[in-house]
């Protein structure tokens, strides 16, 4: 199932955004012994750690279950600017939340280099998760060029990522910097169980348009679809980003 929610501003975007996941997590808490989230970076750090908190009376029965990881880092240090990690930590989504740390899982880059670190965050999440089923709820940005997590149009890792039976990948030469990062493939990304977009502003208008009414499945984020029929996938937007869109 695909939908659009579209709000009047990015602050009740956010708003409706976050009261999904409340939604999802309470739909999903009774059948699960822990819940997993994927976080993905940019404006979404700021976005979640403003609003989420905000909701906490209603997630405090099941901040225990909680366990969150990441859908993509740049294979720099966990207390770099650059490091989607440090974002949430600046921005004391964890602390809000009262999240243990424990129960946080940031893909560290303390390996020899970037394709081991991959390796080491996939045989993490197989450990937790034992199986290759995708995360409960997986929060994901776009790009002002279609990407979504750490995967690129025409790029290598989109293209070849698309068939990989990995979870992970490493991304050693990504056109946006810093050039290695590590990154959830498309189809892990779409055995998820909850895919949530959030897009605002009206620069993500006419790519919004491409991805999802034109199909452009030239476009990462186009392609990001359940791979199972129960899975549930929305978009969340503002009337901005919605100009060009036949809703």
């Amino acid at each position: 199932m695909c939908a659009a929610v579209v709000s009047e501003d990015p602050a009740k975007t956010v708003k409706n955004l976050c009261r999904h996941i409340v939604q999802a997590i309470e739909t999903l808490s009774p059948n699960r012994e822990f819940i997993t989230i994927g976080l993905s970076g940019g404006s979404l750090i700021k976005q979640l750690s403003d609003e989420l908190p905000n909701h906490k009376q209603k997630l405090d029965a099941h901040i225990p279950k909680l366990r969150f990881l990441f859908c993509d880092e740049r294979f720099v240090p966990l207390d770099h600017d650059d490091c989607t990690y440090y974002g949430f930590l600046k921005n004391n989504f964890f602390k809000n939340l009262n999240i243990p740390p424990e129960n946080v899982f940031p893909i560290k880059a303390d390996a020899e280099n970037v394709g081991k670190c991959a390796a080491d965050y996939e045989s993490k999440m197989k450990n937790l998760l034992n199986s290759n089923k995708g995360f409960d709820i997986l929060l994901l940005g776009i790009g002002p060029d279609g990407h979504t997590c750490s995967l690129f149009p025409g790029h290598k890792s989109f293209i070849d990522g698309s068939n990989s039976q990995s979870l992970v990948i490493p991304v050693c030469d990504s056109p946006k910097p810093p050039p290695q990062r590590v990154t959830l493939t498309l189809p892990y990304i779409n055995n998820s169980s909850y895919l949530f977009f959030c897009a605002v502003g009206e620069n993500k208008a006419s790519m919004l348009k491409k991805i999802l009414e034109d199909k452009d499945l030239s476009l990462p984020s186009a392609n990001v679809r359940p791979a199972s029929g129960e899975g549930v996938l929305k978009w969340f937007i503002d009337q901005a980003a919605s100009k060009d869109l036949k809703i």
